[in-house]
């Protein structure tokens, strides 16, 4: 089996061939430039963003610095006033500011008892019984003396 093959450049006459335009070596053009400054532009950008992220991580770090600096001053205020409120409330400090107003310690203080039948007698005396003097309840410890009683002797 035979293929033929006709190829128009060996085979066309020589007067087509003459004027197929001639192959001319051009010079290179200035995109190699064009690259280079492109990537010297890129390099360029990317370092100033390095540049201004670490001046706004700077700026952060004094900021939280500052911060810092004034909890301290803050901490340590409200300790200074913590203590002058201690001293203020003391009882020695108390006892001066009512001397100085004219105040005196008092003598003694002595409780009376009232017994509950003086107290439902002047309550119905004066119209009104309240449920805490009519009905008597008895506490723990009432019934705490009395085991107490029983069991060592006396209260």
């Amino acid at each position: 089996m035979a293929v033929a093959v006709k190829l128009p450049a060996v085979l066309a006459p020589r007067e087509d061939r003459d004027n197929q335009p001639k192959l001319v070596l051009v010079p290179q053009s200035d995109r190699r430039y064009l690259r280079v400054i492109t990537t010297v532009v890129l390099i360029a950008i990317l370092m100033l963003g390095i540049v201004s992220l670490r001046a706004y991580m700077a700026q952060q770090e004094m900021r939280l610095d500052k911060l810092n600096y004034d909890i301290t001053r803050a901490r340590a205020h409200f300790e200074t006033l913590r203590a002058e409120r201690a001293n203020l409330q003391s009882p020695g400090q108390l006892m001066n500011q009512a001397s100085l107003m004219g105040l005196v310690p008092s003598l003694g203080i002595r409780m009376v008892g009232i017994p509950a039948s003086v107290a439902a007698e002047v309550a119905a005396t004066v119209g009104k019984v309240d449920s805490d003097v009519a009905t008597h309840t008895e506490s723990p410890l009432d019934e705490f003396g009395r085991m107490k009683a029983v069991v060592v002797g006396t209260p």
